[in-house]
Order: C-alpha cells, then sequence, then structure tokens
C-alpha cells in the first residue's frame, strides 16, 4: 500500500511537471512568434518573469525521480531564462571608459495625485543628479522645487498639472525647449530640450507613455497598439536627431522589456540599465495609495517592485557606466533610476 501511494504520488507530481513544463514553452512559442500582438499574450509577457519561479522547485524533483525528460526540461527553462535575463546579472566594469566626466541622469515619476512634496525634493538632492526628468508633476510639487531647489537646479522647465499628466525637468546645466513635438496623445505632453553641456548640444526627451490598466482583452490590445504607435515615433525623432546631437530619451515607458514597444525603442538607442545595470531594476508598484497604480485583488495589494517601467535610453554617443535605482520617497507608485552616461569620444 506505502508503494502503490508513493507511486501514485510521483506519477502525479511528474504530470504536474509536464503541464508546468508545456505552459512554460507554448509561451516561449508564443512570445518569440505574436510578440504583443494579442491582448492576453501581451499581458502574460509583461509578468514573463514570474513563469519560471517553479523552476528551482523543479531541480530536487529531477534529482529524486532521476527522470531524464525532467532535466532536459529544467535546462531548457534554465536556457530559456538566461537568454530573456542573464546578462542583467553579469557585472559591468568601466575600464574601457576611465576618461572624461559622466553626465548623472534620473527619471522619476513623483505620482501626482498626492500633495507631499517634501520626499521627493529629498530624493532629487540627494541623488543630486546633473538632470532630473520627472513625471507626474503637479503644482504644487512644481511650486515647491522652484523655491527649494533653485539654487542646486536653476534651469527648469515645468508643465505641472494636478493630476498624472504634469511634465518637468530641471538641471543644472543650461536647457531650453526645442520648440518640437511628438504626435499622439501621451500621459503628459513629452518635453523635447535642447542641454548645453560643456559647450556639447544634447536632446532631451522626457516622455510618459499611454499605460494599459486592468480593461478586457480587446481594449488592452488597443492600448498595447497605442503604446507601440509611441514607441515608434519617439524612436524616429531620436534617430533623426542623434544624426546632428547626442540624444537621451528618459520616462515611464509602461512597458516591460519583453514587450515590442521596448525592441522598437532599443532597436534605435541603448538602454542604460540593460547596458550598466546590475539585477532586474524593477521601479513599480511601489506605495499602496490612492491615485497609484499598485494592483488590488479581492483587496489584497500585489507586491512592491513587480516590473521595470521606467527607463533612461540614449544614442550612441554615450557610454553607460553605472545605472542605479534612487532611493525609495515612500510615497509614489515609482522608485527613480539614475545612469552615469560618458560621452564617447
Amino acid at each position: 500500500m506505502k508503494e502503490r501511494i508513493k507511486n501514485t504520488i510521483r506519477r502525479y507530481v511528474i504530470a504536474l511537471v509536464w503541464v508546468y513544463y508545456t505552459l512554460l514553452f507554448l509561451w516561449a512559442a508564443l512570445y518569440f512568434v505574436t510578440g504583443d500582438r494579442y491582448g492576453i499574450v501581451a499581458i502574460v509577457n509583461s509578468l514573463a518573469l514570474y513563469i519560471f519561479l517553479p523552476l528551482p522547485l523543479i531541480l530536487p524533483l529531477a534529482i529524486i525521480f532521476r527522470r531524464r525528460e525532467l532535466w532536459i526540461g529544467l535546462a531548457g527553462g534554465v536556457m530559456l531564462f538566461i537568454w530573456l535575463w542573464g546578462g542583467l546579472f553579469i557585472p559591468h566594469t568601466s575600464q574601457a571608459h576611465t576618461e572624461g566626466q559622466p553626465l548623472s541622469v534620473m527619471t522619476y515619476n513623483v505620482l501626482g495625485t498626492h500633495q507631499q512634496t517634501t520626499p521627493a525634493i529629498e530624493v532629487i538632492r540627494t541623488e543630486d543628479a546633473d538632470v532630473v526628468f520627472i513625471q507626474e508633476i503637479n503644482t504644487n510639487l512644481a511650486k515647491t522645487i522652484e523655491e527649494e531647489l533653485s539654487d542646486q537646479y536653476p534651469y527648469q522647465v515645468l508643465d505641472p498639472y494636478d493630476d498624472v499628466t504634469g511634465m518637468g525637468t530641471i538641471s543644472k546645466f543650461p536647457i531650453h525647449p526645442t520648440g518640437e513635438t511628438l504626435p499622439l496623445k501621451w500621459v503628459g505632453v513629452p518635453q523635447i530640450l535642447s542641454l548645453d553641456w560643456h559647450g556639447q548640444d544634447i536632446i532631451l526627451i522626457n516622455f510618459h507613455m499611454w499605460a494599459t490598466g486592468l480593461a478586457p482583452p480587446k481594449i488592452i490590445a488597443v492600448n498595447y497598439r497605442a503604446r507601440e504607435a509611441q514607441a515608434l515615433f519617439l524612436a524616429d525623432f531620436a534617430r533623426v536627431a542623434a544624426y546632428e546631437d547626442p540624444v537621451i530619451v528618459a520616462g515611464d515607458g509602461n512597458f516591460t522589456d519583453l514587450s515590442d514597444a521596448y525592441k522598437l525603442v532599443t532597436n534605435v538607442l541603448i538602454d542604460s540599465w540593460r547596458e550598466a545595470g546590475l539585477g532586474f531594476g524593477h521601479t513599480t508598484p511601489g506605495c499602496d495609495r490612492s491615485g497609484g497604480s499598485r494592483p488590488h485583488f479581492y483587496g489584497i495589494p500585489v507586491p512592491r517592485w513587480l516590473v521595470r517601467i521606467d527607463y533612461i535610453f540614449h544614442s550612441n554617443h554615450f557610454a553607460s557606466v553605472e545605472a542605479r535605482l534612487a532611493q525609495f520617497d515612500g510615497v509614489s507608485d515609482h522608485r527613480g533610476v539614475i545612469a552615469e552616461l560618458l560621452l564617447e569620444k
């Protein structure tokens, strides 16, 4: 009887592992073939990292049961994970870029639906980046930045709104709007600025792309297509601008690095986190407050820091020598991202 129970458990466990392998490799096939074409698949793509969570649990099962097919599936899953994210865990060195002073850049979604200004001010002041791209800046925070950070950041281009559409860029070096715009409707009008950095003109683009939200699959698909259109216009603008000057593009993409929108942008620009960051670099969801983007299921908020949707991209004029997360302010649903960019000779 005891042996029969063991064999039954063994069969069920192996069958469960095979179900998992089937789902994992089915998702991989759909991802590589269809990308974000279908709404449900697109949502799964954005959270695909968590499909790999059961893999470590299969290792002891493969050892105990000594089944070759378990080892083959495990090896395939591990290789797939390494292909998608393995580069994020290789320490980066800047030995090839030891000369010159890097430009430090920060992107920071401050969450515009609250009125607390001290946390954001403290983060900006402490991180002390040369240029700070801000999304969701409201009028209260904009006024406080003008009053309290004008010495540290004398150059400010602020376009605040008392919702999530405010945009702002502050700098230690001269910046001014170029007068150019990007088409389509965005979450806040993208800022296209020119930075004078030690006599070198640099084009800056501060963006906030369309969010997906919880919706029926057809609506999700429409939102993904809208974001891909934004990514295409953003990439095309950066491609043309980079013929004349170095380009830095930073902001809240509302997409993950497996998305089609990400691929469109990185066909032209370089993701500073992929180049110089370490680890997944997840930036959201953060604080659980009204107006934030942290989902709830049956009244329970999902865990923090599930995905990376905040980016600093740059043209190949630069090399990223460091990319890291900013300290968490405790009130936003995002963490800032900071990159040290060295202008290549």
